[in-house]
């Protein structure tokens, strides 16, 4: 349904960017790769009302950070074009759940970001990892119940191996994002490996653990990038992007 463009009263906050009443081709293309392929949450830092930063890993291993702002930004090649990137979208959709009509924006107003922030999960809570919590050890040995989404990629638990924290929280992590967040944390300089939700000392699965406490290692374009250690492809899928793109192999555009 096409979104009439609002009128800008005398004094109004102006759109960095311009306001889409509908979302266009291009925007459909990367919307499904966004929410089609699976991306780790390392950190959310949420600065105030209205930013807040998000770092992730890419499809191929590589760590980028996402700016949810007036203007959202992205660490990645395709978003250092001026581009609207998966990434973004994956952070504002499945990360924030901001609504689908504020998703397709390419700059939002002020009031936009705070109310997506005001809505979304706090970082280190229920359905959102991040830098919360106190690591206290409440409800220590519990487990909760096997629902909801994990707390690193927001996609649900059911159907795919599950580890939890016994030490502390009794969250459950997907085996697989936990073996992300744990490599990555290591790349970074970590001391002990940690739960992603309350951020006590891990206590479970300690072979599991010592398996991936490597560092990373950088590419050729400068990303820290942990493919090696999570099983991925550091090749990139071109088969949903657009031959215009100036990235895609295929493509006969200046490249940046």
């Amino acid at each position: 349904m096409k979104v009439p463009k609002p009128k800008l009263a005398a004094g109004e906050e102006k759109r960095l960017r311009r306001f889409r009443p509908k979302p266009p081709k291009s925007f459909l293309e990367v919307y499904h790769r966004a929410t089609t392929q699976r991306f780790y949450v390392l950190s959310r830092t949420r600065h105030n009302s209205a930013e807040e930063t998000v770092e992730l890993t890419g499809s191929t291993g590589n760590i980028y950070t996402v700016v949810v702002a007036r203007q959202p930004t992205c660490t990645c090649p395709h978003a250092r074009e001026g581009n609207q990137c998966k990434h973004m979208l994956y952070v504002l959709s499945r990360v924030l759940r901001a609504r689908y009509d504020l998703v397709c924006q390419l700059a939002l107003l002020e009031d936009e970001v705070r109310g997506i922030l005001e809505g979304a999960p706090a970082p280190g809570a229920d359905g959102g990892g991040g830098d919360g919590g106190s690591g206290s050890g409440s409800g220590k040995g519990r487990r909760k119940p096997v629902e909801g989404d994990c707390p690193i990629c927001f996609c649900e638990l059911e159907g795919e191996v599950v580890v939890w924290c016994c030490a502390a929280c009794g969250q459950n992590v997907h085996k697989g994002c936990f073996e992300t967040w744990a490599a990555t944390k290591r790349k970074q300089g970590a001391g002990e490996v940690t739960c992603p939700y309350c951020r006590s000392v891990w206590g479970r699965d300690e072979d599991m653990v010592k398996a991936i406490q490597r560092d990373g290692k950088r590419n050729a374009d400068g990303y820290v990038n942990v493919a090696s250690q999570l099983g991925i492809s550091t090749q990139r899928d071109y088969s949903t992007y657009s031959r215009w793109w100036s990235g895609h192999p295929s493509s006969y555009r200046r490249r940046y």
